[in-house]
């Protein structure tokens, strides 16, 4: 065989074998490119119609999801949920944030949304909660141009008290070294003969920040629990807020 016949050879094998080294890194960046594209985003962002959506949809503005709960149950943990609110939205019962960022606004700028919080039953029949969010394991809530609607407890038996008849609440078996609450451009509203809180957690430190909100005018030893009405927030070492007075 000649040298020619011998170099020719060689180059057809070398031309082979580039081209299988070429498929093959292209294979491996197709797999690549393709797993890092099925990483689902840690912030979502949602609509949420409780009249016309559906817990099933794509949670965009022309097809929203119908409750909060579902929301915040598809943002994966440690990640942030923006939740556009497009109509007034009643709570009956406590939706757990736990390990997340939510964010509530309304869809529309200017116009408040109500998120009016009823009342549910233990299990066992033998206490009455308020509705609202339990944030657990380092969970944060903003709520932004909305109107707390606080019920009125007429009617029930037992009447509910104590930390459980707050909006916010903070899971009390330690999930969490620090509650954030901060409420932008809302108002809380609050029936005349309720006693309900706005944040309970009596076993976390508390950050609880206020930005152009309007309370009640007897809200007084209702924005967090235990917290007595004239209280000086610089009183409290675990509490940081921007209030002047509880």
């Amino acid at each position: 065989m000649s040298l020619e016949s011998v170099v020719g050879e060689l180059m057809l094998v070398g031309k082979e074998l580039i081209a299988t080294y070429t498929g093959k890194i292209n294979a491996i960046n197709a797999s690549v490119a393709a797993a890092i594209a099925a990483v689902p985003s840690n912030t979502k962002k949602f609509y949420v119609n409780p009249v016309s959506g559906d817990d099933t949809a794509e949670g965009t503005a022309e097809a929203p999801l119908k409750t909060i709960g579902r929301a915040v149950s598809r943002t994966p943990s440690g990640g942030v949920v923006d939740i556009l609110l497009q109509a007034d939205y009643t709570m009956d019962s406590r939706i757990t944030v736990e390990n997340k960022r939510m964010h509530i606004n309304s869809d529309k700028d200017g116009v408040k949304r109500k998120l009016k919080a009823g009342h549910y039953r233990t299990t066992d029949g033998s206490q009455t909660y308020m509705a609202g969010f339990l944030l657990s394991r380092g969970a944060e809530s903003l709520l932004t141009n909305a109107q707390v609607e606080l019920p009125s407890p007429a009617g029930l038996t037992p009447v509910p008290s104590g930390m459980r008849n707050s909006f916010f609440t903070v899971d009390i078996q330690g999930g969490s070294a620090i509650a954030s609450v901060k409420l932008s451009s809302s108002e809380v509203i609050s029936a005349a003969d309720s006693a309900a809180y706005l944040v309970g957690a009596s076993h976390s430190a508390l950050a609880l920040e206020v930005y152009d909100c309007i309370f009640p005018a007897n809200f007084g030893g209702r924005y967090v629990f235990g917290v007595p009405s004239g209280t000086a927030p610089a009183t409290l070492s675990n509490l940081l807020t921007n209030l002047n007075s509880l």
